[in-house]
C-alpha cells in the first residue's frame, strides 16, 4: 500500500522531505504516491487527484501540520482509494517552531514568554547570523546536513513534553524509525 503526505505547509513540507532525504521515517519515498510529500490541506487539489486515481488502490495518508481541526474531504471519484480508517493526523501544536525552541534549549524562556513559538522564534533565534524567518530556506539550513540528528532528537523531545494532544493526533516522533 502506498502512503499520500499531506503537509500543510512548504515548513513541515520541507523538514518531512529531509526526514526522508536522511532515511529517518519508517516509510521511503518509494513508499510515496508522487515520490513526494505535498503541501495540500485538501484532495481537491487536481494533481493530486490524479496521481491517486492513476494507482487506483487503497492508500495511506499522512496528514501533518500544527493544525488538524479541518476533517478531510473525501471527493466521491477517490471513495474506493481514500478510506477514512486509513487517515491519520500527526500533529506539530502549537506550531512548528516548538521545535527550533526545544533545539535551542529555550522552553522555559518560551514558556515564561507568554508569546506564540513563531513569533517567539523571530525573536530569539539566530543560525549563522541570520534571525528565523520562517522560510524554508533557514529550516534546510539549520537542520540539514549533520544537523538532521537534531531535528530527529527535536522531535522525540516535543513528544516527551507535549502530553496534550487530540487522542486522534500522533506527533511526528510517531512517523521515525
Amino acid at each position: 500500500m502506498k502512503y499520500l503526505l499531506m503537509c500543510e505547509g512548504a515548513n513541515e513540507e520541507k523538514l518531512i522531505n529531509l526526514l526522508l532525504d536522511y532515511d529517518m521515517l519508517k516509510i521511503n519515498r518509494d513508499d510515496l504516491i508522487g515520490m513526494r510529500p505535498y503541501n495540500v490541506r485538501q484532495l481537491k487539489n487536481p494533481f493530486i487527484k490524479t496521481e491517486l486515481k492513476h494507482y487506483n488502490k487503497p492508500v495511506i495518508i499522512w496528514r501533518i501540520g500544527d493544525k488538524q481541526n479541518d476533517k478531510l474531504v473525501i471527493p466521491r471519484e477517490l471513495n474506493n482509494i481514500v478510506l477514512r480508517q486509513n487517515i491519520y493526523k500527526y500533529c506539530t501544536k502549537p506550531e512548528l517552531e516548538i521545535l527550533l525552541i526545544i533545539n535551542e534549549n529555550l522552553m522555559s524562556k518560551f514558556n515564561k514568554s507568554g508569546k506564540n513559538p513563531k513569533v517567539f522564534a523571530k525573536e530569539n533565534i539566530k543560525f549563522n547570523g541570520k534571525k528565523y524567518d520562517q522560510s524554508t530556506s533557514f529550516l534546510e539550513a539549520y537542520y540539514g546536513g549533520k544537523n538532521i540528528n537534531d531535528l530527529v532528537s527535536n522531535i522525540i523531545e516535543y513528544k516527551r513534553i507535549k502530553k496534550n494532544h487530540a487522542k486522534d493526533e500522533l506527533y511526528l516522533a510517531d512517523l521515525l524509525k
